[in-house]
């Protein structure tokens, strides 16, 4: 598995190289992905219909692409139907939303612009019981030059 702190092997370079998991091939010589929205995300029915792509696009990273690049500015969600396991979205939009009326009534700064909140990471860490997610990740969620990521 990945860690930050040490080099990829030869065996994860090549996974990556071959847009295995949640990478992707890209264009010869570029950080361009090979599947695009120019080319239809190499959108395959033929696999769609026969069940072995589920969406018809080939890999985690572009079917997420082909969601987010094709959404289009503006989405009407008078009748979008999410669930729990849209609560993230939820939350994002309800931040957004708050940030917006901040700055137009009160000319807060929306959160982001600060140094320290744009240097986040995920983390992988065991917490005691009685400690809250929130409270008890907040310093291995930050992340800092030379301080290695947490992880399990």
């Amino acid at each position: 598995d990945y860690h930050p702190t040490r080099a990829l092997s030869a065996h994860e370079v090549e996974a990556m190289d071959a847009g295995a998991g949640v990478h992707c091939k890209y264009v010869p010589g570029t950080f361009i992905p090979l599947a695009n929205k120019r080319n239809d995300y190499l959108m395959d029915r033929d696999k769609q219909r026969s069940g072995e792509l589920y969406s018809g696009v080939d890999g985690i990273a572009i079917q997420d692409s082909s969601l987010q690049e094709s959404m289009g500015p503006i989405v009407d969600r008078s009748r979008e139907n999410l669930t729990g396991t849209d609560r993230g979205i939820v939350q994002t939009r309800r931040r957004l939303i708050d940030a917006a009326l901040a700055l137009a009534e009160h000319g807060t700064p929306p959160p982001g612009l600060k140094p320290e909140e744009q240097k986040i990471r995920s983390v992988a860490i065991v917490l005691p019981e009685d400690q809250a997610y929130a409270v008890a990740a907040r310093e291995a969620l930050k992340a800092e030059p030379g301080k290695p990521h947490a992880s399990v």
